[in-house]
């Protein structure tokens, strides 16, 4: 399988401040395909409440945002998962990475899990 290195993106550090730093972060253009993956178990970096991400794109912090546009917090992103999304910017839009394989919270990931086990299972 061949990989397109240029949209794939490694989350190696993150902030207590959810800052996270990412690979191949410069020349990152409008709806241009942003594939990443944490490096990291953020639960090992944040120990108290969640906190929003940032990520530095071109020089500048963004957020990174679910396809609702609700920002992604620190307790929403597993380490080692393949999320993918778009680098979204322009005139009138606040720059964002919008990532479209986030499960809207924790416990909606666990019910998500347990409703595809019950239909697997037929229990």
């Amino acid at each position: 399988m061949n990989c397109n290195c240029e949209i794939l993106h490694r989350g190696t550090n993150l902030t207590t401040d959810g800052v996270l730093t990412v690979t191949n972060s410069n020349n990152i253009a409008n709806f241009d395909d942003f594939v990443m993956i944490l490096c990291l178990n953020p639960n090992n970096i944040i120990t108290g409440a969640p906190v929003a991400y940032t990520v530095t794109i071109n020089g500048n912090a963004v957020p990174i945002w679910d396809k609702w546009g609700y920002p992604i917090q620190t307790d929403r992103l597993c380490p080692r998962k393949r999320y993918w999304g778009k680098y979204i910017t322009g005139t009138g839009v606040t720059p964002h990475v919008s990532l479209m394989n986030v499960c809207c919270t924790v416990r909606d990931a666990l019910s998500v899990s347990a409703v595809a086990t019950t239909e697997t299972t037929g229990d």
